[in-house]
């Protein structure tokens, strides 16, 4: 059986030391996860004009999304001014991110969004963002961010009868955490579903209604993937994608 070719968004950054040039990278894990999954990945250099023909080019020789991490989406996206704890993503990153992401409404691809793409999502279906999960109060706060940017691991609780819950084999599992945003729960995406939180309330998933495979998820299962339920993730988009 061939494989599916599924399209990984890039990072984009400046290089600080000479010569200062720009550049798209991606870390392996996402890569490796497609591969392992049965899928061939296809990670895109970021363009530097985002228009509308351009990617609908770029989706039609693919079979999927895999909408990766990064950093901060610009609040101007979501309405807000930029919080001083926001690390922003390059604008190339950003106008990509955010034209990828509203083409995707309208098309009929399989997507999995982790991170920084789950927020993406959120925004383009009229959802918000908290963009800084320590100015707001949380019933039992959980650590969301370890020290130095490495993982904070927490349980989440998945909503029974979900699709995330079908694709992950139930309703109770832990997961890694290095996020300072989230989704704002007091102006949801309208065509989206929160499906998975955390024991503070703060929103881990959320999926589209209906057939269509769309389904973000807050952690990054690229890295965690030796568990059984994280590997069902990319395994459940290139089946889809099939």
């Amino acid at each position: 059986m061939s494989r599916p070719t599924i399209l990984v968004t890039c990072d984009f950054e400046q290089r600080t030391t000479p010569p200062p040039r720009l550049r798209s990278l991606l870390n392996a894990d996402y890569s490796d996860a497609i591969y392992e999954a049965g899928g061939l990945p296809w990670p895109v250099a970021l363009p530097p004009v985002a228009d509308d023909a351009l990617i609908d080019e770029l989706l039609s020789r693919c079979r999927g999304v895999l909408l990766t991490g990064g950093d901060d989406l610009h609040a101007g996206n979501f309405g807000q001014a930029q919080h001083a704890a926001c690390d922003v993503l390059h604008e190339r990153r950003d106008r990509f991110e955010m034209a990828l992401s509203r083409r995707l409404r309208a098309a009929a691809h399989p997507v999995l969004a982790i991170c920084l793409g789950c927020q993406v999502t959120n925004v383009v279906c009229g959802g918000s963002l908290l963009q800084h999960l320590d100015d707001v109060p949380r019933t039992g706060a959980v650590q969301h961010r370890g020290a130095g940017g490495v993982d904070a691991f927490h349980p989440i609780r998945v909503e029974a009868g979900s699709r995330l819950a079908e694709i992950m084999g139930g309703t109770q599992f832990e997961v890694n955490s290095r996020h300072h945003q989230a989704l704002d729960p007091a102006r949801p995406a309208g065509d989206m579903r929160p499906v998975a939180f955390a024991p503070d309330g703060v929103i881990e998933a959320l999926e589209a209604p209906g057939p269509r495979f769309v389904v973000g998820v807050q952690w990054h299962p690229e890295n965690i993937r030796d568990r059984a339920e994280q590997a069902r993730l990319f395994r459940a988009l290139i089946e889809a994608a099939r």
